[in-house]
């Protein structure tokens, strides 16, 4: 059977735009409201959350105009009952897909704040280089050099970093791994998968 040109077109072209890790050229979130569909962590935010985004319920909300939205105080330190952070969790139906932070910046001219860290947990989430939660370590396309052994909330987890991206990690989940020092390349291959990725505006400190 031979297909009509225009088909054949149709289809190179859905191939070419569908994301694959380590693709040569990141891809950009979009700045317009969310309401549905691949939700895009990039270098300069997450879907339509920017370094300039206020960390207020109202406002978020109108960047997910089909989402709800549930404002929380977590515990940082289980010993210490005075180190909490506001965060914003936004669901998507009954999957909670981003977690943000109350951040340490203000809005230019007021004592506003501005969102901090913003979290993909769960959803139809693609990272920069066509990451996605729950891939392996191997389709991620990563390097050792390239993490750390996370501490505070990402504590038992591993946190990596591309060259030069530094303000998008990902935290892989690694299920009998005590984490006392780096992970062995085998188990990573084995048992690893990716648990969130997280997006660190500006003048933020990294992942804690």
């Amino acid at each position: 059977m031979i297909r009509p040109i225009p088909v054949i077109a149709a289809l190179t072209a859905l191939v070419a735009c569908a994301p694959s890790p380590a693709s040569r050229i990141p891809l950009a979130p979009s700045p317009q409201p969310y309401t549905g569909g691949p939700l895009i962590v990039g270098t300069a935010g997450v879907g339509p959350i920017r370094a300039e985004t206020y960390f207020d319920a109202g406002r978020i909300g109108r960047l997910f105009p089909a989402a709800t939205l549930r404002k929380a105080l977590i515990q940082l330190d289980p010993l210490d009952p005075d180190d909490t952070l506001r965060v914003i969790t936004v669901y998507q139906g009954e999957t909670a897909v981003l977690e943000i932070d109350h951040g340490a910046r203000r809005a230019r001219g007021t004592g506003d704040p501005l969102v901090g860290q913003v979290r993909a947990i769960g959803g139809p989430i693609v990272g920069p280089h066509g990451e996605r939660l729950r891939m392996s370590w191997k389709q991620a396309r990563l390097d050792l050099s390239q993490c750390e052994v996370g501490d505070k909330r990402q504590k038992g987890a591993l946190v990596c970093a591309r060259p030069h991206e530094g303000s998008v990690t990902y935290v892989f989940a690694i299920p009998g791994w005590d984490a006392a020092d780096l992970p062995t390349p085998s188990l990573l291959q084995t048992a690893s998968y990716l648990r969130e990725i997280v997006w660190t505006p500006p003048s933020t400190r990294g992942p804690s």
